[in-house]
């Protein structure tokens, strides 16, 4: 009997601790499903927000008031909120990630700037910074860069081509030395934008005042076309102005619509032998031609 007592209890004993074991394991596995199905669930509704990240980079974003842990942290952003997380993490100001040094490969948020065929680095949005005038001296603030001016028709005018790097703006034939030499060649949309604070692209009477000078000098300075073809440097200048298309400018039946608008175009004279040497031409704006600024 006592025997049969002892065994009894033996039994109990075992069963209870088999029991506490399967109740441990099925409750680490209910966890860790319940932490791999929030993560899923995270991650699908964050992937309509992410479509344009490579997919290259198997990026996921993830709630951190959702999760209390993160397995795989090899590239893992949090939506920066009150949520806390008991991993450090590396900040870049717009994302957080928990590997060292991964901080430097999320998106940042400072100004843009893209690499630009001739002339180094291109800004896409300039400084509003104003330049400096001294005299007959303009300095751009922008990058400290030095124009010579000139006063014609009561207005101050900048009388060297611009050469500020600035969005699809390239010099001529793409090299570098071109640019110091003649400026910078920009489109139409960039032409709009690239003068300096307090500064502009001239309108049809002013560039008519200018073009009446004698004495006001101009830069045959070329032109390149959007297919990258460039050409007539040192024969002919082309610059921007800010007009619309006028009967009697050169092309201006062939040249309708808003893909066109006006140039000035200026040819050394010994080139322009017995033909017009100053005139507005109405011209492609994805073609690259000079800017000449006036003052506001």
């Amino acid at each position: 009997m006592k025997r049969y007592i002892a065994l009894s209890a033996v039994f109990a004993v075992f069963s209870v601790f088999w029991a506490c074991s399967s109740s441990t394991d099925l409750a680490a596995a209910d966890e860790e499903q319940e932490e791999q199905a929030i993560a899923s669930s995270t991650s699908t509704k964050s992937s309509a927000s992410n479509k344009n990240s490579s997919a290259s980079d198997s990026v996921v974003v993830v709630d951190s008031t959702k999760i209390n842990k993160v397995i795989d942290t090899s590239k893992v952003y949090i939506n920066p909120n009150n949520g806390k997380h008991e991993d450090p993490y590396y900040s870049s100001a717009v994302a957080f990630c928990w590997n060292e040094g991964c901080e430097k490969n999320l998106p940042s948020s400072s100004s843009k700037a893209k690499s630009s065929s001739g002339g180094g680095v291109t800004v896409e949005t300039p400084s509003d910074e104003p330049p400096t005038v001294n005299g007959d001296k303009l300095t751009d603030n922008r990058d400290q860069k030095t124009y010579n001016l000139k006063t014609v028709g009561g207005k101050l005018w900048m009388a060297q081509d611009l050469n500020y790097a600035f969005g699809q703006s390239k010099c001529f034939n793409n090299e570098d030395s071109n640019c110091e030499k003649y400026g910078r060649l920009y489109t139409n949309s960039d032409a709009q934008k690239v003068c300096p604070k307090g500064w502009k692209l001239p309108n049809r009477s002013e560039a008519e005042t200018v073009m009446a000078d004698s004495t006001y000098p101009w830069s045959y300075s070329g032109r390149c076309k959007s297919t990258n073809d460039c050409g007539f440097t040192g024969e002919m200048g082309f610059h921007w102005i800010d007009a619309e298309p006028q009967q009697g400018d050169k092309n201006y039946e062939e040249n309708q619509g808003s893909k066109f608008t006006v140039i000035i175009v200026e040819k050394e004279p010994g080139y322009a032998g017995e033909n017009e040497q100053k005139f507005f031409q109405v011209d492609d704006r994805e073609k690259h031609f000079s800017v000449r600024c006036v003052q506001e």
